[in-house]
């Protein structure tokens, strides 16, 4: 939970205001406490849905749908108000972490425990429905694991937001990862049946640890979603039938959420059992105490929200479930699932280092790991470094919980940090901020690591030490000295995509835009609003929540202007003084970056997809965009048309020009267009679709891969083929990377290296999980991010790795490499500042 800003409120209707629990499509969520002590989860409604009266007029008839909902696997709605300023639906606050939470904290689910679930929901369902309602958008993050059952919550709120106009993939009305084929063509028509599908996903997320279906990108998840067979790799045999029923694409032919509890009942409550069965005979021993912890701190304040290490319970007994040894397509059968049978628990033997079985280990993320090195590394008297030990001073934590996460090198295994937590620092960063917030990890040591041989180092004021961090010489000299030292900060929500990096400041994105000091880890600033397209260009943060566009000083955050657009808008790119807006149903909006005026705008931009990498962008003097079947091409001061180029219903890639040439992807071709007047020069046809816009190198050479993976380079002039290369999997929206005469290519969980002059395959690397994000190579090296929750560094020449963090979550975006520092974001929250050579090394081996 965050700290209330002085721009939220402190009474919502009868509640008092405690703090934010985060934000949504619909608007900013708050933790609210009744006169009589209940705690309550108040959603508000954002600005342009409040000023939209038939929004008000659906949302009322969904509140008044939703207070009729009662059955147990559901949060109760307590209090509404659709005619308040602001609208908002208060309903019951459970303290329990969601089943994204505890997947990704535990590991999969085992068979039993994911039916446990699966059952509880498919209750939830009925009552939902038996309302009248459709959920619309149930995944993982709206279903909350109590002790006693999940409890399914946001149900009869998509509803309301899916009948307007300013939805938003991954942000509003459902998530391609686990939404349904209907409902991916149109939200407003879907039945009950899309929530079976939905919980068909949920199924294979629970037993998995994976969506069904994950695309690089939404887009190419909703792709997937409706032309592909889902991935089912890893999943359980004996829960396959009832996916596979869920997830017919017909969706008359999936079964009802009563028929479901039918088919689990015999599993789950076998004759014979007794009346106390609870979530203790299901979950696995880790799952309970993350659940018993955050039930735990329901009285807490505000801050950061961690575990606490407790006692692992007795051990358990958990079924060995077999494994399908391949995804397979959804099948058509004529019933749910096999003859009920016995699954109940089975004796399992329990790691006497780590309490959890071997199985649950394998899969738990490396950073909760805690074998007898490392627990023997983190002694206070002395800490490993670079693969040698050194006694030092103790140096406190960052927090009694937070996992150290642990870099692999060549010389072995070396922690992070921590150094001095910020939050007690008492320097100030900001005059809006006064201290670090909470949520800032370790930063910097107070004093140098030194060996025992080494003479004591001159002791400082707690302020010089700060001023003045560890003298310990780098064996790499990033830009700003040799100083300089890897930090880690951890915001308190989700961090977005890849980091940009200007000026000696690292800004990223989570919820608000945050601006963090690249030399010391602190944060400078965040902006007070939530920015869903955020551009930063000409010491200038452009950011828009919505409907509002703001421009912000990069140096302090301060406002420069703001103004209120006609749409919400869904992607943002800056040049030539002005900022381009694409906004949701067609429109184009183009404001001067320095005051915010309007230059021009059109409303003719409708697409199919409307996302940041399909919407209208800056190339040279021009501003391209896609409409009425047509890419334009506007100038950018004016307005005025300059021509226009037949592309039909593909969505082209952003434009790239090259000596007078505009080279996009537009479905399964490759155009390149002269940029003054749009004639065509040359096509080239790929067997399939082309997500990626295409790289031009200093040679003369184009390179593109498309959809499966297949890497094409040509002469950029005439579109003759220089050569072709297969990679081993899929290659998602990110561009190929072109650095020192090698073309890199991430297709699904490998890396490749082509030699861009004859195609030569000159290595290939292949990491854990699927590379998220287009690969990073700067100063010969390749850095990568994985969902194996890991950033991995390689030599650019061989394609040996350097060095590898674990992190504890799967990387988000792209790495960023900078004079000599690589900057990651991971789904653990915490944003990486790292030694490209070395990682964490802050000493010579």
């Amino acid at each position: 939970m965050d700290q209330l800003t002085a721009h939220d409120p402190r009474r919502i209707g009868p509640f008092e205001v405690l703090g934010r629990l985060g934000a949504g499509g619909m608007g900013l969520v708050y933790l609210g406490r009744s006169s009589s002590g209940r705690r309550v989860a108040i959603k508000t409604v954002r600005a342009e849905l409040a000023e939209d009266q038939l929004f008000r007029v659906r949302f009322a008839r969904e509140i008044a749908a939703a207070r009729t909902v009662s059955g147990f696997y559901t949060a109760a709605v307590v209090d509404a108000d659709a005619d308040a300023p602001v609208p908002w639906l208060a309903t019951a606050y459970i303290p329990a972490p969601s089943l994204e939470d505890l997947v990704a904290e535990c590991g999969p689910m085992p068979v039993g425990a994911s039916r446990w679930l699966i059952a509880g929901i498919a209750e939830a369902l009925q009552s939902i429905h038996a309302a009248g309602l459709v959920h619309r958008d149930l995944k993982p993050s709206n279903v909350l694991v109590t002790e006693d059952g999940p409890r399914v919550i946001d149900f009869g709120i998509a509803a309301g937001v899916s009948h307007t106009r300013l939805t938003m993939t991954n942000v509003a009305v459902g998530t391609p990862a686990y939404m349904s084929p209907e409902q991916a063509r149109d939200s407003r028509s879907v039945t009950g049946a899309s929530d079976v599908f939905s919980l068909g996903s949920l199924l294979v997320f629970s037993a998995t640890g994976h969506a069904p279906y994950h695309g690089v990108n939404p887009v190419e998840t909703v792709f997937m979603l409706l032309r592909e067979s889902p991935d089912l790799s890893g999943l359980p045999l004996d829960l396959a039938p009832l996916v596979k029923a869920c997830m017919r694409p017909a969706p008359e032919r999936r079964p009802t959420p009563a028929q479901i509890q039918e088919e689990l009942a015999p599993h789950l409550y076998a004759s014979g059992a007794g009346e106390d069965d609870d979530s203790r005979d299901w979950l696995p021993p880790l799952a309970m105490q993350l659940i018993d912890n955050r039930r735990g701190r329901r009285g807490s304040g505000g801050g950061q929200q961690q575990l606490t290490p407790q006692p692992l319970p007795a051990p358990q007994q958990l079924p060995a479930p077999q494994q399908l040894p391949a995804p397979g397509p959804v099948s058509a059968q004529p019933s749910i699932l096999p003859p009920a049978r016995q699954s109940g628990p089975g004796p399992v033997t329990l790691d006497p280092r780590t309490g959890v079985t071997p199985a649950t280990e394998k899969i738990r993320p490396a950073a909760e790991r805690a074998p007898v090195e490392r627990q023997a590394a983190e002694r206070p008297s002395e800490r490993p470094v670079g693969g040698r030990r050194h006694a030092g001073p103790p140096q406190p934590e960052a927090g009694p919980t937070a996992p150290t996460p642990m870099v692999q090198l060549l010389g072995g295994a070396v922690p992070i940090g921590p150094g001095v937590h910020a939050g007690g620092t008492g320097a100030a960063t900001h005059a809006a901020e006064a201290v670090p917030p909470p949520g800032t990890d370790w930063v910097r040591r107070t004093q140098p690591t030194h060996s025992p041989q080494s003479p004591q180092p001159p002791q400082s004021s707690r302020s010089d030490a700060l001023a003045a961090p560890s003298q310990v010489p780098q064996p790499s000299q990033p830009t700003g000295g040799s100083r300089w030292r890897p930090w880690r900060f951890r915001m308190s929500n989700d961090v977005w995509g890849t980091p940009e990096v200007h000026d000696g400041t690292l800004y990223v994105t989570s919820f608000e835009v945050h601006a963090l000091d690249i030399a010391t880890g602190r944060r400078r600033f965040k902006s007070r609003d939530v920015a869903w397209a955020v551009s930063v260009a000409d010491g200038r943060i452009h950011a828009a929540d919505g409907p509002n566009l703001f421009t912000l000083t990069a140096a302090d955050g301060s406002e420069r202007w703001r103004v209120v657009l006609d749409g919400w808008t869904y992607s943002l790119d800056t040049g030539g003084g002005a900022v381009v807006a694409g906004t949701r149903g067609g429109g184009v909006q183009v404001r001067s970056a320095i005051d915010g005026s309007e230059m021009w705008q059109v409303k003719d931009a409708q697409q199919e997809y409307e996302n940041q990498q399909s919407g209208p962008c800056v190339v040279g003097d021009s501003v391209y965009y896609q409409g009425g079947g047509r890419l334009w091409s506007l100038d950018l001061t004016t307005g005025r048309p300059r021509w226009s180029f037949p592309l039909g219903e593909d969505v082209p890639s952003h434009p790239v020009l090259r000596q007078g040439l505009l080279y996009l992807a537009s479905g399964t071709r490759l155009l390149a267009l002269d940029e003054a007047t749009g004639e065509q020069r040359w096509r080239f046809d790929t067997p399939v679709a082309l997500f990626a816009p295409p790289t031009p190198d200093d040679q003369g050479g184009l390179f593109v891969a498309d959809y499966l993976g297949a890497v094409t380079a040509l002469e950029a002039v005439s579109g003759t083929v220089r050569w072709r290369a297969r990679t081993g999997g899929r290659q998602g929206g990110d561009s190929v990377q072109v650095v020192d005469g090698t073309a890199l290519v991430g297709s699904a969980d490998t890396v490749y290296a082509f030699d861009t002059a004859q195609g030569d395959e000159r290595w290939r690397y292949t990491a854990r999980g699927e590379l998220t994000g287009a690969p990073a190579a700067a100063g010969g090296l390749v850095h990568l991010g994985s969902r194996d929750h890991s950033l991995h560094t390689l030599d650019l020449a061989t394609g040996r790795l350097r060095w590898k963090l674990d992190t504890g979550g799967e990387i988000t975006g792209a790495p960023v490499a900078v004079d000599g520092r690589v900057f990651a974001c991971s789904k653990d929250r915490c944003v990486y500042a790292l030694d490209a050579a070395r990682g964490t090394a802050t000493s010579r081996d």
